[in-house]
């Protein structure tokens, strides 16, 4: 059975993502890890100690990370997923409690635990990767592979006309993961707002399963629905995490994919948190990750709407 651990920073489309994973059966997740990005680090703990609950199969060891990036002050999203980051449901405190283990910790000790055995999905900043790799670079090197859900792909950016949000709330720490000489797999913004962007019909649909855990994903992307309404004029809303679980649980699902030599800005004052992809190897350069650039829509949606029914 793969084993992964899932590293969040649990607002709305994470919740999802964390419930798909949890809700697969042919996989185990062996641990969640927490960072601080979309919200802060307690409220990013909180909503997913909710949605593993919600998942309602088991519990995962939830580790508390970093609270701020690497060098920069924490820049958050409230603006696109609510007050919560969860569409302002106001959800109760959750049952379950985490593990006083610090997250950085944790990843170390489950990849020694099951060398070239983990797979790490990252939903959020790698702020939490980076200071594993940081603190114990030889035990990272043993993670079989990563999916980053990350980057603006080919295409503009989402929280400034170049960079997307999960690398520009900590663009340093997305330097030191992308140079780790493991299998990368990039699953960018780019991918979630074509062809697996949640639109009327599938709104229509999730409701009718009469599944409160459909209902629960519906509910806890209503900011994201307004943002997206308001912004570029789409009723709906994107799931670049769960597109990402699905990638990475799923790799018969990507349809087009390219290998390239991947850096990031971290210097200029209106370019950082670009990820610059060389997929025409103008450098010259050995491609250090993998990038779906397309995935299967249809089987996509199938997949989701059968673990949350």
């Amino acid at each position: 059975m793969r084993r992964f651990i899932i590293d969040t920073d649990t607002a709305s489309d994470d919740a999802v993502a964390l419930i798909m994973a949890l809700r697969e059966r042919s996989i185990h997740i062996e641990g969640v890890t927490v960072v601080a990005g979309n919200v802060p680090i307690d409220l990013a703990l909180k909503n997913a100690l909710v949605s593993i609950e919600v998942a309602n199969t088991y519990t995962p060891p939830v580790c508390k990370g970093m609270s701020k990036p690497l060098l920069r002050d924490l820049y958050t999203s409230e603006f696109v997923h609510g007050n919560d980051g969860m569409g302002n449901m106001n959800l109760q405190e959750p049952s379950i409690k985490h593990n006083e283990k610090h997250a950085v910790d944790a990843i170390i000790d489950m990849v020694g635990q099951y060398p070239y055995e983990i797979e790490i999905i990252t939903l959020g900043p790698l702020t939490n990767i980076a200071m594993a790799y940081l603190k114990a670079p030889e035990i990272l090197k043993k993670v079989k592979s990563i999916t980053i859900m990350g980057s603006a792909g080919l295409g503009s950016g989402n929280i400034t006309p170049v960079a997307e949000f999960n690398v520009y709330a900590d663009a340093e720490a997305f330097g030191i993961v992308i140079d780790i000489p493991i299998p990368k797999l990039i699953v960018g913004w780019d991918v979630s707002m074509d062809k697996t962007f949640i639109d009327e019909n599938d709104l229509e649909y999730m409701l009718s399963l009469e599944s409160p855990i459909a209902d629960f994903c519906v509910r806890c992307n209503a900011s994201v629905k307004e943002f997206n309404k308001k912004k570029f004029g789409k009723t709906g809303f994107d799931l670049p995490d769960p597109t990402a679980v699905a990638a990475a649980l799923r790799p018969d699902m990507i349809l087009d994919f390219y290998d390239a030599f991947i850096y990031v800005e971290t210097k200029g004052e209106l370019t950082y948190g670009q990820v610059i992809i060389d997929n025409i190897n103008i450098l010259n350069k050995k491609p250090n990750a993998r990038v779906c650039k397309r995935i299967d829509n249809a089987r996509f949606k199938e997949y989701l709407f059968e673990l949350i029914k």
